[in-house]
């Protein structure tokens, strides 16, 4: 399907982006055809990372870490908290839910190999981890998440406060919800009505204004050992 949209077949017209969700073999097919046709991203797996603060309920933060564990062995759930009592409670929590879950055997592979409880000294050092994890999904479970939000550098989505948990965006808020993974929120952002819009450049000089730049053009093409750049420019020049 993606090799069909990529390049065209006798009733599929080629495309010039593919973008949306997929498992691991829509992802490395969209990777393949990359350059022949634009992509979004190479999303997944799926990740989420909560912040949380000693007013955060361990049974909420529990039960979201399990939402991102179950869909995917390779899954990542990391909650970085500044209170270890809270740290202890989480952990408890999360094996007492994960013993009920239909999908148990995927979600504990997923905590068992990604998931993760950090305590931070304080709630700006478990802003500088976060940031540095760039979560796909990011939950700030603390008593004013709003007073947080500005120091959130790095995330494909945010949610905020204990009633915003991330399946409310998967199913039901309205933003997008294909987002970037693995980190790549450093420099990706949220699939959205930007990624099909393109940008073109304009340049339109005077004669006057073009004669006043042409030494430095020259210079820099002939440094190049560009000629035939520089030829464009002079020619200009000596005939005006």
């Amino acid at each position: 399907a993606i090799a069909a949209m990529a390049f065209g077949t006798e009733t599929i017209p080629r495309v010039d982006k593919i973008t949306g969700p997929g498992n691991i073999f829509v992802t490395l097919a969209k990777k393949e055809v990359y350059g022949h046709v634009d992509i979004d991203m190479l999303a997944g797996p799926s990740e989420i990372l909560i912040v949380a603060d000693k007013t955060a309920d361990p049974v909420y933060t529990a039960a979201d870490m399990l939402s991102q564990a179950e869909h995917d062995p390779l899954a990542s759930s990391i909650v970085i908290t500044d209170d270890e009592e809270l740290a202890g409670k989480v952990a408890k929590e999360a094996e007492k839910q994960l013993a009920a879950l239909p999908r148990r055997e995927i979600a504990q592979a997923s905590i068992d190999r990604n998931g993760l409880i950090v305590v931070a000294e304080d709630m700006m050092q478990a802003m500088r981890f976060a940031n540095v994890s760039a979560p796909e999904h990011m939950e700030l479970l603390t008593a004013q998440p709003f007073q947080l939000l500005p120091y959130v550098r790095h995330a494909g989505a945010v949610f905020l406060g204990a009633y915003s948990p991330e399946p409310l965006g998967d199913y039901f808020a309205g933003p997008n919800h294909v987002l970037p993974t693995g980190g790549t929120a450093r420099y990706y952002s949220v699939l959205n009505v930007e990624t099909f819009m393109k940008r073109t450049s304009i340049i339109s000089y005077t004669q006057p204004a073009l004669s006043d730049v042409s030494e430095d053009i020259i210079r820099l093409a002939e440094t190049e050992g560009l000629q035939a750049h520089a030829n464009a420019i002079r020619i200009r020049r000596e005939q005006k």
